[in-house]
């Protein structure tokens, strides 16, 4: 089956990864792998922050906002790393 360009639907003359539409000129790629997780761990690194601050704004202290807070530095770590994925793939 042969590729089509998502703007114009044309058909593409080859299989190359990067290529330019020969009816709109308008360069199409692949869709990059890691969108979807660098989506997800972005919203779960955000919620868990903003978990954390809210209980810390309502004056609530428990040893589960450490844990919150711990969860959302390495949710943090881990985006970054898929950030460099993200970014690397193009």
């Amino acid at each position: 089956m042969p590729r089509k360009c998502p703007y114009c639907r044309a058909e593409l003359p080859s299989d190359a990864p990067e290529q330019e539409c020969p009816v709109c000129r308008n360069i199409v790629r692949p869709p990059n792998p890691h969108a979807r997780r660098f989506a997800w761990v972005a919203l779960i690194t955000a919620t868990l922050y903003l978990v954390a601050m809210f209980s810390m704004l309502a004056r609530d202290t428990g040893w589960w906002i450490g844990v919150i807070f711990g969860a959302a530095t390495l949710s943090g770590i881990y985006l970054m790393i898929t950030m460099y994925h993200f970014f690397k793939a193009g």
